[in-house]
């Protein structure tokens, strides 16, 4: 078995240097402490840098859709566009992430493989979760696009402008599945072989496709004949966006730098690639993971519902609905990149747990968990101090929306701490391939905690927006407990991959 070389050729003028995970001795924790271990945290900063870039340009993506849709000039279809998005994207990620899960087992496989030195095996994982992805993305794509009017039907509770406009969003971005589904799999392997840059710049140019397409389509252009589109718009920008990010993973893949080294690619030997234990192994590490994400997405589809019951309460308007899509999309500025963290701290516990170093796995783990708690106190203090002013950067032709969702949003700065444990750690187990306990503690959490508790404290208690975030608040409080005891104690140290 051949050692990985250091590093691999520059690409685009970025350093693609191999961050080296493993050099580290595996010395468990000896006492409790508030800072974390520096050298750790510079390997996993250089690998989650880019992962965060990433994340943050796709949150970006997704937030250019609300930002926009907020500054049509009328403001009750600016409202309702935003409400419309807030059951839309939910949906559109119920569906897709549910599918884009393989990038979960694949990421843990790869980074096992590479740590191993085993190159060949490493890219055969990229093969064979492309191979899955295609026929994934596929169904996919089908579910979204003829089932979002059926979920739209039921979920919709504000308006009739919500639940027509969101059909119409969720459809147009629902053909971009399968492209979203087939870059998952190619992010996973760069990003489990510590190359997290090259989804950086897939996300980098899908974000500046999606402002341009966004601006033309969404505002329309009458010197080039194009009218205005909307949340229309805003679909298709989406959806375009998407299969120009997956053309870059491609290309980069087949960079001679990638493809001779892994000999994922080689046409001679397509068949040889194929493997079924492997294509097992990812199967059955993406159901539980898809899960996860499905019963994430189905429990905050509810309490948009519930949201929107208040809105059909006050008279049927789309201000509390709007409220939430932007409290949505300003906690996100918080947990993307705590996502993206999270992912690079998988590729470290997965590559050491390869390299038979489960406590340096779990050193990784928790000195990641103390970097994110720093990173927070800033933005919490923001939330606290300011949330009128937040609000009203992403809905300025509405203060109404900023007045509703103000209190809410200190309630989000109150579960930041938590939201740090809860992320990191679970990523982190995903990491290692405890993919079923997350998604069974995210199953009961959402139906046994967010979903009632939502409804409880909004629309049947009548405690308003202020009682749906509190259940929030719980859940997310719930999610961080249950994903530390978990790490805590110990059992995904021994999960065979």
């Amino acid at each position: 078995m051949v050692n990985a070389p250091e590093t691999i050729q520059p690409l685009g003028g970025v350093s693609t240097k191999l961050v080296k995970l493993t050099e580290f001795s595996d010395e468990p924790e000896t006492r409790f402490r508030l800072l974390p271990h520096w050298p750790l945290v510079r390997k996993v900063a250089y690998l989650g840098s880019f992962v965060i870039l990433a994340m943050l340009t796709q949150f970006f993506v997704n937030a250019a859709d609300t930002l926009m849709v907020g500054r049509l000039d009328d403001p009750e279809q600016a409202t309702a566009s935003a409400a419309a998005l807030g059951l839309g994207m939910p949906l559109y990620w119920a569906v897709g992430g549910f599918f884009a899960a393989i990038s979960y087992g694949a990421q843990a496989m790869t980074g096992r493989r590479f740590a191993e030195g085993d190159d060949r095996r490493a890219g055969q994982v990229l093969f064979n979760a492309v191979f899955v992805s295609l026929f994934a993305g596929a169904l996919g794509t089908a579910i979204g696009y003829f089932g979002s009017p059926l979920a739209m039907e039921f979920l919709a509770e504000a308006s009739e402008e919500q639940k027509q406009l969101g059909t119409v969003y969720v459809q147009l971005r629902a053909l971009g599945i399968g492209g979203m589904v087939v870059t998952f799999a190619f992010k996973a392997f760069f990003d489990g072989i510590g190359q997290t840059q090259v989804h950086l710049l897939a996300a980098l140019v899908m974000n500046v496709v999606n402002i341009g397409l966004n601006y033309l389509l969404i505002y329309g252009n009458a010197a080039l004949g194009i009218p205005e589109m909307g949340v229309a718009g805003a679909g298709w920008a989406s959806m375009i966006a998407t299969y120009i990010g997956l053309a870059i993973m491609i290309g980069v893949s087949l960079m001679p730098r990638y493809n001779k080294r892994f000999r994922f690619f080689e046409w001679g030997k397509l068949r040889r690639n194929l493997d079924p234990v492997v294509l097992r192994t990812i199967v059955r590490l993406m159901l539980p993971a898809g899960s996860a994400s499905l019963i994430l997405m189905t429990g905050f589809l509810l309490f948009f519902k519930f949201v929107g019951q208040l809105d059909a309460d006050a008279g049927g308007g789309n201000t509390y609905s709007a409220a939430t899509k932007i409290l949505m999309d300003v906690a996100a500025v918080c947990f993307m990149p705590l996502l993206a963290f999270g992912t690079a701290t998988a590729t470290a516990v997965a590559q050491s747990l390869g390299a038979g170093k489960p406590n340096l796995a779990a050193r990784y783990a928790w000195d990641s968990v103390r970097v994110g708690m720093l990173a927070m106190i800033p933005f919490g203090l923001a939330f606290l101090l300011v949330p009128e002013q937040i609000i009203s950067l992403w809905a300025p032709n509405d203060p109404a929306v900023a007045a509703a969702g103000a209190s809410s949003l200190q309630l989000v700065a109150v579960s930041l701490p938590m939201l740090v444990v809860a992320l990191i750690l679970s990523q982190s187990l995903y990491g290692a391939g405890a993919n079923v306990y997350v998604m069974a503690a995210e199953g009961l959490l959402h139906f046994g905690c967010l979903v009632p508790l939502s409804w409880l404290l909004g629309p049947r208690l009548g405690f308003g927006l202020e009682g749906i975030w509190t259940a929030a608040l719980i859940y997310v409080w719930g999610l961080g407990i249950a994903m530390g005891a978990k790490f805590l104690a110990k059992g995904w140290r021994t999960i065979k991959l």
